[in-house]
């Protein structure tokens, strides 16, 4: 298998798509891999529990996710965050401005 080449990943030239109620994403396929731009409305979130694995950064904003074990991962402007795929998750926003993630799927 060869190695991916440099390049930039133009989210600009991906539409936004709706994926739940305030919740939006500019998605891209990255050599088999899902990366998106993801933004949560202020007060919004997804209702569905998710058991994909991801690595994430936060642009702007903070996001909560709700893990299916009772815990939760908080990671606001500035971090990144990881989320297994042995442990659901769903993502909120509890803030007063969006939240803008970097998310990119783990393989599976």
């Amino acid at each position: 298998m060869s190695s991916p080449s440099p390049r930039p990943v133009p989210f600009d030239e991906h539409p936004w798509e709706q994926e739940a109620d305030g919740v939006r994403a500019r998605v891209a396929d990255v050599d088999g891999a899902r990366w998106a731009m993801v933004e949560y409305s202020p007060g919004c979130g997804r209702p569905e529990w998710c058991d994909v694995g991801h690595r994430g950064y936060v642009v702007s904003g903070e996001i909560t996710y709700e893990l299916a074990s009772g815990g939760a991962v908080v990671a606001g402007t500035g971090q990144g965050f990881l989320l297994t795929s042995d442990d659901a998750h769903r993502g909120f926003n509890h803030g007063s401005v969006p939240a803008l993630l970097l998310v990119i799927d783990d393989d599976e």
